[in-house]
């Protein structure tokens, strides 16, 4: 029974984007301890100032923008050299 590429393509980018993702969080909270000394806020608390909530947003969606560029690229080539063709595969549509 031959597995359609495509199926094989969805599953891969779904294991690559979980794995990404859990590795994102743990970046970007550490990143936030290491930088400021505390856990990272939760920034719909009312009782966190406005500029701490802002600022730990600003973090996240740029760890998770990182990410999702640099897990693309890489997955795409891989998936590239697993089929043997030239041209990647233009996205992997992770979303965290």
């Amino acid at each position: 029974m031959d597995i359609p590429q495509k199926m094989v393509w969805n599953l891969y980018s779904t294991a690559v984007g979980i794995a990404a993702a859990a590795v994102t969080k743990k970046v970007v909270d550490g990143a936030w301890e290491f930088v400021t000394g505390e856990e990272p806020p939760h920034p719909n608390d009312p009782t966190v100032p406005t500029g701490q909530a802002v600022a730990w947003v600003v973090a996240v969606a740029v760890g998770v923008g990182l990410s999702q560029v640099l897990i693309n690229r890489f997955a795409a080539k891989r998936w590239s050299a697993y089929i043997g063709e030239d041209q990647l595969a233009r996205a992997v549509n992770l979303r965290f």
